[in-house]
């Protein structure tokens, strides 16, 4: 007999040792919240906020990973919500993109909004720009 078995509380009662927890499941959590987020950012429009959340969600559902084998199911799960949320604010920045550029009033209203914010037209500004001119500060 074992002389180890007898200080063993799982073996003197019959249970199971417990399984330990894998080693990426918190990576893989915060992966899907931001995946999440991501998308909930994307459907109040906003840009900056989905991709950042996105991409963070993606590059921590693959590093959950670790040594595993395979990717845990939130890991996958955060890659699609991240994926989706990205490509959802990309399609809508391209279409308003598309439809300023097209469409002559709407471009004319938002470079009208350009200068009312900024203080000099969108020209006059990449003029400065390119030329190195100092660009006034508003």
């Amino acid at each position: 007999m074992n002389p180890y078995e007898n200080n063993n509380p799982y073996i003197n009662n019959g249970y199971p040792p417990p399984r330990p927890k894998a080693g990426g499941e918190g990576l893989a959590m915060a992966a899907m919240v931001l995946g999440v987020l991501s998308i909930v950012t994307a459907f109040t429009f906003t840009i900056y906020p989905s991709l950042v959340l996105g991409s963070i969600g993606i590059v921590l559902a693959l590093l959950s990973k670790g040594r595993a084998p395979k990717l845990a199911s939130k890991a996958k799960i955060s890659i699609i919500c991240a994926t989706a949320g990205i490509l959802f604010t990309g399609s809508l920045f391209a279409s308003t993109m598309v439809a300023v550029y097209k469409n002559p009033e709407l471009l004319e209203e938002a470079m009208d909004n350009f200068e009312e914010q900024y203080g000099v037209s969108y020209e006059e500004l990449m003029h400065m720009m390119l030329s190195g001119d100092d660009i006034p500060v508003q």
